[in-house]
């Protein structure tokens, strides 16, 4: 587990940093494995911040499988087999980013008490 977070860790979190500079906004603290997102961004942000590791990683993965069903010969299949299984990898590290996004959309819709 811990080279998993030492592979996919730093790149994720770049994610999340280069997410909060397109809009325009710094983060509160961040670590190798662990951004803090400012507590005023709008839902819309926080879903792009929270969200644009997951959308970078599973789309990679998603490219790689569509090599891998395209692959002239099996040179090219195994190397595509292989990109989509570290970005599948990579894709399975969002997962909690994307628990995070539904709760905050949940929190949102609820009725203030």
């Amino acid at each position: 587990m811990n080279l998993l977070v030492r592979l996919f860790g730093p790149p994720h979190e770049f994610l999340h940093l280069l997410a909060l500079w397109l809009i325009g906004r710094r983060a509160v603290s961040f670590t190798r494995s662990h951004v803090e997102i400012p507590a005023d961004v709008t839902t819309r942000q926080y879903v792009f911040v929270a969200g644009l590791p997951a959308l970078v990683f599973w789309s990679a993965a998603a490219v790689g499988l569509l090599g891998a069903l395209n692959a002239p010969d099996a040179g090219r299949f195994v190397i595509a087999l292989i990109a989509a299984a570290v970005a599948t990898l990579a894709g399975i590290g969002t997962l909690g980013d994307l628990h995070l996004i539904i709760l905050r959309l949940l929190q949102d819709r609820s009725p203030e008490p």
